[in-house]
C-alpha cells in the first residue's frame, strides 16, 4: 500500500505550544492530587456524604478536564473544543465560589481560577491558529 499525496484537510495534532502544555499538566496534576487528599484524610472523606448535587456535577466536569488536560498535553486537536468548554465551565464554578468566598470576607488566591483563565486564553489561541492554516478543500467541477 502507498502512501497518500494529498495531506489531510485538518491537522491532527495541535500547534506545539509549551505554555499550553504546562497549563494543563497543572491542572491535571492539581485535579487528581485534590481528590487523593479529600479520599486520603479521613475527616475530608467523611465530608463527602454531605456534599450537594451541584458539588457533585462540578467534579464530574473537573474530572473530565483532567482527561481532556492530557489529551491536550499528547496535542490532540480532536480534544481542543470540549476542552475548552469544560474549561469554561470549571472557570464558572470557581468563579461563584470565590465570589461567595469573597462575600463571606475570606480573601483568598483562587489558583484554580487563574490557571483556567490562562488555559483558556491559550485554547483560543491554538483555535485561531488552527482556523488560519485551514484550507478549504479544490471542488472541481463534474465534467460535462
Amino acid at each position: 500500500m502507498t502512501a497518500p499525496t494529498s495531506q489531510p484537510l485538518r491537522p491532527l495534532l495541535l500547534p506545539r505550544d509549551n505554555f499550553r502544555t504546562v497549563l494543563a499538566a497543572l491542572i491535571t496534576l492539581l485535579t487528581i492530587g485534590g481528590w487523593i487528599n479529600a479520599l486520603g484524610r479521613t475527616p475530608l472523606r467523611d465530608a463527602l456524604r454531605a456534599q450537594t448535587r451541584l458539588w457533585w456535577i462540578e467534579q464530574v466536569i473537573a474530572f473530565a478536564l483532567a482527561v481532556m488536560c492530557i489529551g491536550i498535553v499528547l496535542r490532540k486537536r480532536s480534544l481542543l473544543g470540549v476542552a475548552f468548554w469544560l474549561t469554561i465551565y470549571s472557570t464558572l464554578f470557581d468563579a461563584m465560589r470565590w465570589i461567595f468566598e469573597f462575600i463571606d470576607g475570606e480573601i483568598k488566591i483562587p489558583v484554580a481560577l487563574v490557571l483556567y483563565l490562562l488555559f483558556l486564553w491559550r485554547l483560543m489561541i491554538a483555535r485561531r491558529q488552527l482556523d488560519s492554516r485551514w484550507v478549504a478543500p479544490a471542488v472541481e467541477s463534474p465534467p460535462g
